[in-house]
């Protein structure tokens, strides 16, 4: 209930007390004070019993809610029936007149006052036929009855047990008027049977003379008795032969060959047909429908009925009497259907049980409970032949409501698949915004959405039949078969990153025009003191093609050379002098030139190497600098674009930069070495400091590979982001591998926690030495921590097996994990025990909790689990012994929980508090992580500050009283929580019968409600 109708009921509430005593002191009121409309039509002599003595609350409560009658016992018939008993529902009661959908007993009686006896809202005679026009066009008719003109002559008014509401006695009825005779002469002399007057007179009106009904018999219009009757001699009624060779005698015809209905089979003519005179066509003994349903009544069940069913027509597709086919038809049943539905059948594409006239196989043929006489719902009926036609969890969702009809008709179509109008005309009834478009994708716009989307379902987003990248290849596979692809199109979102791939407003379907496509991923390069001339235009597919491409730039051309020279003409004599005459067919444009943008004239690169600076003049190079390096150029000697060196690389670098000149006995980087400069620097210009060639890490790549982390096992931090120069110098250095610092000092400058281990009073040899290589790899491994190999086979190669069971007191300790017990850098302990160890072991006392060392099983335990530990540990033994201890203490599992030997943590715990009680609370992690809010100590694994770690006299055993372990943390919550005068504590909850604490309100854990709430609104507690 939301606060504001809480605040609505507050106000009336208010409201009504304010108003009470006015309301106490008022005079009396009535019914009729209220209502007097209903007072006013009221009359002394036909006005319903309660009114007329002012007893309204015999049919209506005196209290309700608005705008209702607030009729006793629901209105209607059950209330009537309260004072006229006489009607209440008898056993046998026929459905006439019950009216239960058109207001019961109020369809023909006012319930307060209709000036009419009986309460009647008509006169009894023209509220008869206000519904029963057929018997008012039989009154009309040349020969009507005159006891029709009072139906209550013959007819009870209310449910009655006999056909017709007849008043019982019918055998009787009509003589009452007509009297009776054995014989009477209009008979032929026959005598009468009581109450079948009606098998040839019509009760209401006929327009044949003596009330004979609409078809007579032949004989028996002609008056030839004897035809089928012996004389009548006053005996009783008798037959020339029997039925139903009697019948056959003038219908030779029935029965024929084939199927027989049942009755025809048994002879038994007169279960549908009347011998004398009957108002339907061939005598019936009923209308049709009614008639046939007399024996097939369980066909009617359903609220969707066949046409021809409803309207009673069952001749139209079924013989009376025999047929050759089954089921009585009047043609196969493959081609009955299609004699009126012949429209249902037209189209190229024809769902199969039309094909095959199997029309029952999705329809009932005569009422079925979901329309057009289905035999099931529509899912479930596709569904029943169409298994799997969804596979993958994405499913369309026609599908997932199951509308199949949405898209496809479900007999005929002119469309693939049954598919309704074609693809185009089903997709877009729902997707009417992608046909808007004005230009369109080539399978969109032939209507062939499935080209790229399942119709039904699928694993991927979208229905799409693949990754976009391959729908899209399908097509446009030589877009993508240069050097290199462009990153979207095989990433995530592949073409669809930058195309639209329904359709849209742009060209070649883009979502954004260059170059705001390009800068979506692309830093924008329009902006610059000097821009390249296609970057300014916009134009990024002058030089790059948009898919694949030459290199990493995907370029269109297949060198860089020939990009430049698609605008730039490289033998033009004032670009060659701009290069003091060099040949530039080869040159790399891009080692001094930007390709995009530059704060430099000419587009130079950030860094420029400071004899070349020396050289620029005017945005060009000149002379004053190039001489440094260079010698001057001769002409025909310079085709190959590069300009020779006035002394050796080596010699040229180290007169500029003696600083770099290695002194004594170095360890060098081999290019360095080697004097080749030029691997890693440019000789102009770069975009990187140092004029490298790349980004320092990316550069270190070209050589040592790309970081290769292994799936499983260990890989150094600097090593997986390619932070090489954390660790390494670029030129040489007095240490191996180039490395900035000693081992120890440059492993310690990030692993700073581990110098309180190396300084310890027993560091690990090899650790203290510097040595971290003895045990770690530098860069990644398969084992983890990097360690060369494993624990057990690492420690053996320093330590001889035959020395282990000297320093562990003669125990024969077989290769292991070391590091269980052991600190791997260094410890304080003898041993490199770690920081906690267990007393006994400190002491060196083993035999405290093991057997001798000399014994036949010297790892046996004095005790079992949890008599051992309990032994020295009672307070742990009276935890064991409360109401709620913990299950591991109960079940005696120390080491579950606490190491046997040492541990890096106190209390020798096997792990942090937060992973080692998840082990067994696996599912609160899970759950946390779905949660809105989560209590801050057990996401941060301090458990202990509200449990005890072993037992209590609570479930959950809480550290004391729920409130002050709350109250603790939240002392702002001690009281008026969550509102003032709110209590927090010493109360019963009356919903649960349990005290008020903290817990009433809120979850320990977390929750999925803000504020740890365990309830979303007061009515928990004030209902």
């Amino acid at each position: 209930m939301t606060d504001r109708i809480r605040y609505i009921r507050r106000c009336l509430l208010v409201t009504a007390l304010a108003l009470l005593p006015s309301v106490l002191l008022a005079a009396p009121a009535t019914c009729q004070d209220c209502h007097p409309k209903v007072a006013s039509r009221a009359s002394s002599a036909t006005a319903h019993k309660p009114l007329r003595e002012g007893r309204c609350q015999w049919c209506h409560r005196p209290h309700g809610e608005a705008n209702m009658n607030i009729l006793h016992a629901g209105g209607g018939r059950p209330l009537c029936v309260l004072c006229h008993k006489s009607l209440a529902p008898a056993p046998g009661e026929r459905a006439a007149h019950r009216f239960e959908g058109r207001g019961g007993c109020g369809a023909c009686h006012d319930a307060h006052d209709s000036g009419r006896s009986g309460l009647l809202r008509k006169p009894a005679q023209e509220l008869c036929l206000s519904c029963h026009a057929e018997v008012r066009a039989r009154m009309d008719s040349a020969h009507p009855h005159a006891a029709a003109e009072d139906c209550m002559a013959c007819h009870a008014p209310h449910p009655s047990p006999t056909r017709y509401l007849l008043k019982p006695g019918q055998p009787g009825q009509c003589e009452s008027c007509h009297g009776a005779s054995p014989s009477p002469a209009s008979h032929a002399g026959f005598p009468l049977q009581a109450g079948a007057c009606v098998t040839c007179h019509n009760p209401h009106g006929s327009a044949a003379k003596g009330l004979v009904r609409d078809q007579a018999h032949a004989p028996f219009k002609a008056g030839r008795c004897s035809d089928c009757h012996r004389p009548a001699e006053g005996k009783a009624v008798q037959l020339v032969k029997p039925v139903p060779g009697l019948c056959q005698d003038c219908h030779r015809s029935v029965p024929g060959p084939g199927t027989q209905h049942q009755p025809v089979q048994a002879g038994a003519c007169l279960t549908c047909h009347r011998p004398h005179a009957a108002d339907g066509k061939g005598l019936l003994t009923s209308a049709p429908q009614e008639l046939c349903l007399t024996c097939h009544g369980a066909l009617a069940k359903g609220a969707s009925q066949h046409t021809p069913f409803r309207k009673g027509a069952c001749l139209a597709c079924h013989r009376p009497h025999e047929s050759p086919d089954k089921h009585l038809l009047i043609a196969p049943a493959t081609k009955l259907c299609l004699t009126c539905h012949t429209d249902l059948a037209k189209g190229a594409s024809q769902h199969a049980p039309v094909v095959k006239g199997e029309c029952l196989s999705c329809h009932e043929a005569h009422a079925g409970a979901t329309p057009p006489v289905l035999r099931q719902a529509k899912q479930a009926l596709c569904a029943g032949c169409h298994t799997g036609v969804s596979k993958g969890p994405v499913s369309h969702d026609p599908v997932k409501k199951g509308q199949c009809f949405t898209c496809h008709v479900p007999h005929a179509s002119g469309s693939a698949h049954l598919i309704r109008g074609g693809q185009a005309e089903a997709c877009g009834g729902c997707h009417k915004k992608i046909l808007a478009r004005p230009r369109l994708h080539g399978p969109v716009k032939e209507g062939n959405c499935s080209a790229c989307h399942a119709a039904h379902g699928g694993p991927l987003r979208k229905l799409l039949k693949d990754e976009s990248e391959k729908l899209c290849t399908g097509c446009h596979a030589k877009l993508l078969d240069r050097d290199t692809i462009h990153k979207p199109a095989i990433g995530k979102n592949g073409c669809l990153a930058c195309h639209d791939p329904h359709g849209g407003t742009k060209a070649k379907h883009l979502k954004r025009d260059q170059p705001e496509g390009c800068y979506a991923c692309h830093r924008r390069q329009d902006r610059f003191q000097v821009v390249h001339q296609p970057v300014k235009e916009g134009a990024c597919s002058g030089c790059h093609d948009p898919h694949s491409g030459t290199g990493g730039a995907l370029l269109k051309a297949s060198t860089l050379q020939d990009t430049c020279s698609g605008c730039h003409d490289l033998d033009d004599s004032g670009l060659r002098k701009k290069h003091l005459g060099a040949a530039l067919g080869k040159v790399d444009c891009l080692g001094c030139h930007e390709p995009h943008a530059s704060q430099k004239a000419g587009l130079l690169q950030k860094k420029v190497h400071a004899p070349f600076a020396a050289s620029l003049v005017k945005g060009h190079v000149g002379p004053e600098g190039c001489p440094i390096c260079h010698k001057p150029p001769v002409p025909g000697r310079n085709s190959e674009g590069r300009m020779a060196f006035v002394r050796p690389v080596t010699q040229l670098c180290l007169g500029c930069h003696p600083g770099v000149q290695p002194k004594g006995a170095v360890h060098q980087h081999q290019p360095f070495q080697a004097g080749e400069c030029l691997s890693c620097h440019q000789p102009h210009a770069s975009r990187n400091e140092a004029l490298l060639e790349a980004p320092g890490n990316q550069l270190c790549f070209t050589c040592h590979g790309q970081p290769q982390p292994p799936k499983e096992g260990w890989a150094h931090k600097p090593y997986v982001e390619g932070s090489c120069r954390e660790c390494h110098l670029a030129h040489y250095t007095e240490g191996k591998h180039l490395l900035r610092e000693k081992p120890l000092d440059l492993c310690l400058s990030c692993h700073e926690k581990l110098r309180p281990a190396l300084q310890a009073k027993h560091p690990h040899r090899p650790a203290a030495s510097g040595d971290c290589g003895a045990c770690h790899v530098a860069h990644a491994g398969s084992q983890p921590k990097g360690l060369l190999r494993p624990v057990e086979r690492l420690c053996t190669t320093c330590h001889e097996m035959k020395d282990m069971g000297k320093a562990h007191r003669g125990y024969p300790v077989p290769p292991g994990d070391c590091l269980t017990c052991h600190d791997p850098h260094g410890s304080n302990l003898q041993g490199m025990l770690r920081p906690t160890a267990h007393a006994p072991v400190a002491k060196g006392s083993c035999e405290t909790c093991h057997a001798p060392s000399t014994s036949a099983r010297p790892f046996a335990t004095r005790a079992a689990q949890p008599g051992l530990c309990f032994g020295c540990h009672p307070g742990v033994a009276s935890a064991a012994k409360m109401p709620f201890p913990h299950s591991p203490v109960a079940n005696g599992e120390c080491t579950l929980c606490h190491a046997p030997h040492a541990s890096r943590l106190p209390t020798l715990l096997m792990g942090n508090p937060s992973e080692l009680c998840l082990r067994c609370h696996e599912s609160l992690r899970e759950e946390a992580r779905k949660s809105m809010s989560k209590h801050r100590p057990f996401m941060e694994g301090q458990c202990a500050l509200c449990h005890t770690p072993h037992g209590g006299e609570a479930k959950g055993f809480p550290r004391g009283n729920i409130q002050a372990i709350c109250i603790g943390c939240h002392r702002a919550q001690r009281m008026d929580h969550p509102s003032v005068n709110h209590p927090c504590s010493d109360r019963i909850v009356k919903a649960t019968g349990k005290p008020l604490t903290c817990l009433s309100c809120h979850q320990p854990h977390f929750s999925k409600n803000e504020k740890l709430l365990s309830v979303t609104d007061c009515e928990a507690c004030h209902k």
